[in-house]
């Protein structure tokens, strides 16, 4: 457990794209790119299943969206056969409920907040308190310059990672910028984004990560 948490966050200091893909179509051309950390936002557990050995044969880990995998229950069952059965490093989840049994099983769980206004952030964030997941994936994440005194303001949060409507590069500077660990996109020109790199995203098979929508 120990070893899959330092590679998750040491992964994400040089390499802080996370490919976020909707099916397995994507998985592959997400490793190709260099993408480190793999977000599954859909498809069935067997179509998972195939995912997961593809990118642990390639030193990849991969976290499934546990509210949109079709195939497995919103519950402390589902997460263990996630954990046990399918093998997926982490998940996602807006359940506060599945944080803990999530931690349990050795996964990294990552909550997800959806930030509409400010009373949503307020009302969220003791929810994100209590629970104490891994990291925090704030949607959508180019909301997150615009919130982060607030968020300072609240105290120790766990690392956040910044999802949805990040495009361009640009847009996952200025998120970093503010202070997310991480930026998640569906973006596939951003999967090869390295943090001091001068020029355009590499392409090539070395590691890294990505996911927007």
């Amino acid at each position: 457990m120990a070893h899959r948490h330092g590679q998750f966050f040491d992964s994400l200091k040089s390499s802080p794209v996370i490919a976020g893909l909707r099916n397995a179509a994507g998985v592959e051309a997400a490793i190709q790119r260099g993408v480190a950390v793999l977000f599954i936002l859909g498809e069935d557990i067997f179509a998972l299943q195939e995912s997961v050995a593809r990118a642990h044969a390639q030193s990849r880990l991969i976290f499934a969206h546990v509210d949109l995998i079709k195939g497995v229950g919103r519950d402390d069952a589902g997460v263990r056969f996630l954990a046990r059965s399918i093998g997926v490093d982490g998940i996602l989840t807006t359940r506060a409920t599945l944080i803990g049994p999530a931690k349990k099983e050795g996964l990294i769980a990552i909550q997800r907040l959806f930030v509409l206004d400010s009373e949503s952030l307020e009302a969220g964030l003791p929810t994100v308190e209590k629970a104490a997941p891994d990291a925090v994936e704030i949607l959508p994440g180019v909301i997150l310059p615009a919130i982060a005194q607030q968020l300072g303001d609240r105290g120790a949060l766990p690392p956040l990672i910044a999802g949805g409507l990040i495009r361009s590069a640009a847009q996952a500077e200025a998120v970093l910028a503010a202070g997310a660990l991480a930026v998640s996109t569906s973006a596939a020109a951003l999967w090869g984004y390295r943090r001091g790199a001068p020029g355009p995203p590499a392409t090539g098979g070395s590691r890294g990560g990505g996911r927007a929508s």
